[in-house]
């Protein structure tokens, strides 16, 4: 294996979806399948790893996403500026459980946590170092 290539969500607005990880965070579009068709979907590319977003059916249109007892929990992103990044959140209605210092495991480590428009739960971090 090379890389995590991507992540895929069941949206239920592709478009809102798009234009948050887009504005936020730089992914920016690099393929759309099926396009204008009832199928579409679309990958969102940052450096080396995607996110791929698929319409969520009709009956879930009324659900919302997030953390589940098994399986997904939390999508991570490295930030340069934390405080900067959660300034612009905040500026866009978008509500941050505050940054927590983690220096006591990573010397330097910010962390903050927020959920997407559609409710899945996001981490943002600045100061990461891997042990090994």
């Amino acid at each position: 294996m090379t890389t995590l290539q991507h992540i895929a969500f069941n949206c239920k607005d592709l478009e809102k979806q798009e234009a948050f990880y887009s504005k936020h965070f730089g992914f920016r579009r690099a393929r759309v399948f099926n396009a204008g068709k009832e199928d579409e979907f679309i990958m969102l590319r940052l450096g080396t790893a995607c996110i791929e977003l698929f319409s969520a059916s009709s009956e879930a249109k009324n659900s919302s996403g997030g953390v589940q007892p098994v399986g997904f929990s939390h999508l991570a992103l490295e930030v340069e500026d934390i405080q900067a990044m959660v300034n612009a959140l905040e500026a866009d209605g978008i509500q941050t459980e505050g940054i927590i210092d983690c220096s006591e495991h990573v010397e330097g480590l910010r962390v903050c946590f927020f959920h997407d428009p559609e409710g899945n739960r996001i981490e943002i971090m600045q100061g990461w170092k891997d042990q090994f």
